[in-house]
């Protein structure tokens, strides 16, 4: 009885490993990742920030904005085609029960965007992607972030290149 016992146990176990390994593997759509239909969101704004060092050692940081973009224009439609061109995997603190408040990672690049698909703070989302491939979503009124990885390794230098082509330097 007691071997029986064991056996089950290691085999709830063993299918909760794998569960969770199944969900933080299995990638999700843009829609998934800010919990709304892509056809709903009314305006964007884009700004891409680049820092880092000049051959004289001093410091730089440029940025770049494409503010307001309203549904009918081609770069609105341009960077939701970017931004659905990847999927994104979850990262295990999305499990904590706690909200995230802080998300740290490295680079010198990162792109944000501010989607609207209403009137109210509800209906927003804001992401910021980073050069580790993080991508931390906040979304609406919610207190704390959600943290994805893009599976795409080149969405930040796509984003980031559309952005400084199209957009205005600050």
């Amino acid at each position: 009885m007691k071997k029986r016992f064991k056996i089950v146990i290691i085999v709830v176990l063993a299918l909760i490993v794998c569960s969770l390994l199944l969900w933080c593997l299995s990638p999700h759509s843009f829609e998934d990742i800010i919990s709304a239909d892509e056809s709903t969101i009314i305006s964007l704004a884009c700004t891409t920030t680049i820092s880092g060092l000049n051959s004289d050692g001093t410091t730089y940081i440029s940025n770049y904005e494409l503010q307001s973009l309203v549904k009918d224009s081609e770069e609105f439609t341009d960077v939701l085609d970017l931004l659905k061109s990847c999927a994104y995997r979850q990262d295990l603190q999305n499990l904590f029960p706690w909200a995230i408040t802080r998300v740290e990672s490295g680079g010198s690049k990162t792109v944000q965007v501010f989607l609207v698909w209403g009137s109210t703070e509800r209906d927003t989302c804001y992401l910021v992607f980073h050069e580790d491939g993080q991508v931390v979503v906040s979304l609406g009124a919610n207190d704390g972030f959600e943290v994805y990885h893009a599976t795409d390794d080149h969405i930040l230098d796509r984003l980031t290149d559309y952005v400084q082509k199209n957009g205005v330097e600050k």
